[in-house]
């Protein structure tokens, strides 16, 4: 009989054992968890942030689109009112100056706007 009661004990010790190292195991992988967790809330945070800027950008560039749509119709109406080529034929003096002028301005602005951010015209290694 004590021999009974000792088989019982060590069965009741070992499941107690396993037990207390199961749970240990559960409380282990549940702090991995909550740590995942935490950090996908913050990646999740960082991509609506994220999405907002650039919904926000999209929303500004879009504006300016039709902004940019509006002036080019504008521009258009222009030419559909006049006939150049006659008012060229008719005035040519008149004509050429306006147009070297416009064509002076547009190229300067795109030199201005190809030109490179770091170069100093005035340094004298930048020269080819």
């Amino acid at each position: 009989m004590q021999q009974f009661l000792i088989a019982i004990i060590a069965i009741l010790g070992f499941g107690c054992w396993w037990l207390y190292s199961a749970n240990q195991t559960l409380t282990y992988n549940n702090m991995q968890l909550e740590v995942a967790i935490d950090q996908q809330k913050e990646a999740m945070e960082a991509i609506q942030a994220a999405y907002e800027k650039q919904r926000v950008a999209n929303d500004n560039l879009t504006k300016r689109n039709a902004e940019i749509t509006k002036e080019t119709q504008s521009y258009l109406e222009v030419f559909k009112k006049h006939d150049l080529t006659k008012l060229a034929k008719a005035k040519p003096g008149l004509i050429e100056t306006k147009a070297n002028k416009a064509t002076d301005r547009i190229f300067k602005v795109i030199e201005d706007e190809t030109e490179p951010q770091d170069y100093d015209p005035n340094n004298p290694a930048n020269t080819n």
